[in-house]
């Protein structure tokens, strides 16, 4: 019986430090190892299918060229471009990148070792098993993390790295401060810092959190500025230098958020967004929206309980509302990718705010969150909408019908550099390729060339989407400058193909006026 009732004791006082939570937790259920395995291989499996099916999109192609040009070219464009850190990029270097699939697969491993990460730091943080599993499966088939993972970009790293600070700081505010997490957590910082600017944001979570929570531990909130600051050398460092030659950062494709579009990111961040809402989707959303405001509660109702939760409340808030308020107020940078440092903190929240009720009833309500993310990932597979522009298709395209002497018009530099990087210069040597934002006067163009290709991608742009958008008029008036001037020439559009994201339209400028096109005639 004293065996018995110390197991019992022993067992009680594992109950979760999670806010609402009286559920015991086994030391290690029997079904995790292999659940956690299985997790990881759906989640792998969804970010590697057809890595390198679809084209790079302009992005991208900007990666690939910083990937595998010189160092001080590559260096000169991420300072041009002004809203970006060398870090990923320069990564890149390091690694074979001469293909879609390896450009992206640096990528698409970290999103699998950011499902790994997850369910290891949540065993550790809260001892609880279960947790674990039913946040990394949410991970594993969440759209947004899943199209992210797929993408040469440095978000599936921001996600990694967010992980790695936060966790060594909870550690550091558990009472953990050895050499070793104090190490951990300025390396991650540091990391995080200089692979993108949003990743700010996690200075602030837990400055604000510290100030609010801990004011009476000054000696942690001394030591952690001090490692901040050692944390913060790289990316001052590089500021340093970015302001010695200002850049001409241009924001003028994200337009001036609406308090809509808070709801429509969190909605893009738990389920995936494509701009329509389905049928399907709403018990989803709901299921969602009701999680996350139960975890929020309970976050804030019980912060001295659970201080974990209440630090993942304010790496929701810090990131989000600041953000909202500059973009809406002064200037506009409110993209939904840019919002990955808080991805963890938006799983658990929504995670830890079901488990507070009965048992079936959460696991049945995670249960249609994880199938609803799982369909929206597949159908997106199925139809295509994960592919964002078709450029090596455009480029073949008009590889396979150009003549001596034909031109090319696009609208701007981006658009260029795309298109070229698919381009087999060696079928069409002559190619002139003119960007009309940098050359808006094309008479000599049209007076040189007998035929001229527009290569019109789709202007449509959405801060929420990450694939394929909705379909464009390419002769609707004052959409862009390109538009404006297919309009003035419409009767010498002779042929009109469209490909995923960009329209090429084959003009013949050798007359006054050219054989219309049928599909263009009004």
């Amino acid at each position: 019986m004293g065996v018995g009732q110390a197991a019992v004791g022993a067992r009680a006082t594992r109950e979760l430090a999670v806010a609402g939570f009286k559920h015991p937790v086994d030391v290690r259920p029997r079904p995790f190892l292999g659940g956690a395995v299985l997790i990881l291989l759906v989640g792998f499996v969804l970010r590697v299918w057809n890595l390198g099916g679809a084209s790079l999109w302009t992005d991208e192609v900007l990666t690939a060229f910083r990937a595998q040009t010189s160092l001080r070219t590559s260096l000169n464009s991420i300072l041009a471009s002004g809203n970006q850190t060398p870090l990923y990029f320069l990564s890149l270097r390091f690694w074979p990148n001469y293909t879609e699939i390896l450009l992206r697969l640096p990528s698409a491993l970290l999103g699998l070792l950011g499902i790994a990460l997850l369910m290891f730091i949540i065993v550790r943080l809260y001892g609880n098993h279960e947790l674990a599993l039913w946040a990394g499966a949410l991970l594993a088939v969440n759209p947004y993390h899943v199209l992210l993972s797929r993408t040469a970009r440095p978000y599936a790293l921001i996600f990694v790295l967010s992980l790695c600070a936060s966790y060594s700081f909870l550690l550091l505010v558990q009472g953990r401060r050895t050499r070793m997490v104090w190490l951990v957590f300025i390396a991650s910082s540091m990391t995080a810092y200089f692979a993108h600017y949003s990743a700010l944001a996690l200075f602030g979570a837990q400055y604000v959190f510290l100030v609010l929570a801990r004011r009476r531990d000054r000696r942690l909130l001394r030591c952690w500025l001090g490692a901040q600051m050692i944390a913060a050398i790289p990316i001052l460092s590089w500021l340093y230098r970015l302001l010695q030659q200002p850049p001409g950062m241009a924001s003028e494709w994200i337009p001036n958020p609406k308090l809509r579009d808070i709801p429509l990111t969190l909605w893009h961040m738990s389920i995936g967004y494509d701009g329509v809402l389905k049928w399907y989707l709403v018990p989803g959303l709901m299921i969602v929206a009701l999680g996350l405001v139960f975890g929020l509660m309970s976050a804030v109702r019980d912060r001295k309980a659970a201080s974990e939760n209440y630090y993942w409340f304010w790496l929701i808030g810090v990131p989000l509302i600041p953000v909202f308020l500059v973009s809406a107020l002064v200037i506009s940078f409110y993209v939904d990718r840019y919002f990955m440092v808080f991805l963890p903190a938006l799983i658990l929240l929504v995670v830890c705010g079901w488990m507070q009720h009965p048992r079936w009833i959460w696991q049945l309500a995670l249960g249609v969150v994880v199938l609803t993310c799982a369909y929206n990932v597949a159908s997106s597979f199925y139809t295509g909408g994960y592919r964002r522009a078709g450029w090596r298709e455009v480029a073949t395209y008009v590889t396979q019908d150009c003549q001596p002497g034909d031109s090319v018009i696009l609208n701007r530099g981006n658009e260029k550099q795309a298109f070229l990087h698919y381009f087999d210069e060696e079928a069409c040597p002559a190619l002139d390729v003119v960007v009309l934002s940098d050359e808006p006067d094309t008479q000599p163009v049209e007076q040189a060339a007998r035929r001229v290709w527009v290569l019109y991608r789709n202007p449509n742009e959405d801060v929420h989407r990450q694939g394929v958008m909705p379909d464009f008029d390419p002769f609707q008036p004052g959409l862009t400058h390109i538009g404006d001037w297919l309009i003035e020439r419409r009767d010498r559009v002779v042929d009109q193909h469209t490909f995923n994201g960009v329209k090429v339209m084959l003009l013949d400028v050798s007359s006054a006026a050219g054989p219309a096109l049928a599909s263009a005639e009004p």
